[in-house]
């Protein structure tokens, strides 16, 4: 495991998305010494990354926090996993948002500017492990389709080494209906399109998409077709869904996704994602953290 950062006077800048797409320090959010909160926990559960992996996660954390004790219990279980890129959704809570990153001294994060109305939201954010990730400026997706995106895509460039890709998080619309189900589609053949732009010369056609899709690959659904191409596409999550895994609790199924670009094949190879059990390995899961399980990749560092 990377040794955690030492907790001295250490300060974490939260940031934001700003007009214009830059990113800057987000001047509501105030700089808290990480010495105000203990170091988080390193053996909650079992580590899913290591010291030669680029450990790359999706997470779902339930109109965060749950409870007063959720950004301290996120915090330990991101370090026991030892993540490096992790692609989180539902942050409902700016001042929860900032203990997190106050307790996560080895990390630093962007979050999305999007909002549902001025004092309600569940946003993207990114959070990444500071001194082995750097990223470049954030950008919102198709901001002007909520049909098919009630939750704007988040974009962010990450390096890694000599590795630039782009990883997008996504919070497609949820619900079981007919039209629920339509509104996914459309989001699919609209990213279908985006990535396909880049994979034809565009922009950097090394991308990640992660996050909660709300659609599982095994009810014989043909939502997430145009993502499902294997000319340019890998769907990480395939083998997890059709061995039985779940990454949302309830239904059983896994709805939460990590696609790559056939341009990652050369690092990536075959490699499948994982879920790690929390709900079993982590008492009170369900009622302190989230209904959804983290979705890992973890390839070879660049």
């Amino acid at each position: 495991m990377r040794a955690v950062a030492a907790v001295i006077l250490a300060t974490l800048a939260a940031c934001d998305l700003v007009d214009g797409g830059a990113a800057t320090p987000d001047a509501a959010i105030d700089a808290v010494a990480t010495d105000a909160y203990p170091p988080p926990r390193v053996d909650v559960v079992p580590a899913v990354g290591s010291a030669t992996t680029l450990d790359l996660a999706c997470w779902n954390i339930e109109n965060f926090p749950a409870t007063s004790r959720t950004p301290a219990y996120v915090a330990d279980l991101i370090t026991s996993l030892d993540l490096d890129v992790i692609v989180v959704e539902e942050i409902a809570s700016l001042a929860a948002w900032r203990e997190l990153l106050d307790r996560l001294p080895a990390y630093d994060a962007v979050l999305s500017t999007h909002a549902y109305t001025p004092t309600s939201y569940q946003k993207i954010g990114l959070i990444y492990r500071r001194g082995l990730v750097t990223v470049g400026t954030p950008e919102l997706l198709f901001v002007t389709d909520s049909y098919g995106f009630p939750r704007p895509p988040f974009r962010v460039p990450v390096t890694v080494g000599a590795l630039t890709v782009d990883v997008i998080g996504v919070h497609l619309k949820a619900g079981a209906d007919a039209a629920d189900a339509d509104r996914r589609a459309a989001a699919a053949r609209t990213l279908d399109g985006y990535l396909r732009s880049h994979l034809a010369g565009a922009g950097d056609p090394e991308f990640v998409v992660m996050g909660d899709y709300n659609e599982a690959l095994t009810d014989g659904s043909q939502v997430l077709t145009p993502l499902l191409a294997p000319d340019a596409y890998r769907m990480r999550t395939a083998a997890a869904a059709s061995g039985g895994a779940a990454s949302f609790i309830p239904s059983g199924k896994v709805i939460d996704h990590i696609l790559t670009s056939v341009a990652l094949d050369g690092l990536a190879g075959d490699r499948a994602a994982v879920i790690p059990p929390l709900d079993v390995q982590f008492p009170g899961y369900l009622a302190n953290v989230s209904d959804h399980l983290p979705v890992v990749l973890s390839i070879p560092e660049p």
